[in-house]
């Protein structure tokens, strides 16, 4: 059975993840985005496409979440060669 104890540490945990990563989204809407995307995620929802995503989130529509990844720049790979480079 899961706590409720649990539950508080593991919301302070993901805080800190947020916090760890969020530099990599250039504005606080989608740092807040992303924030919602992972707690819908974990959340106990039946369904994990964007519109429950963003009800758990208490958003009206999906569309900021339908937008978070594929509107993303990502580049594979860039942070291991800046980690190979610290050592």
């Amino acid at each position: 059975m899961i706590t409720e104890s649990a539950v508080a540490q593991w919301d302070l945990e993901l805080d800190d993840l947020f916090l760890t990563i969020g530099h990599r989204f250039g504005r606080v809407e989608l740092r807040r985005r992303m924030r919602d995307y992972v707690r819908g995620l974990l959340a106990p929802v039946a369904r994990k496409n964007s519109w429950q995503l963003a009800e758990q989130a208490g958003h009206s529509t999906p569309d900021g979440l339908q937008h978070l990844l594929p509107g993303s720049k990502w580049e594979p790979g860039v942070e291991e060669h800046r980690n190979e480079n610290r050592r």
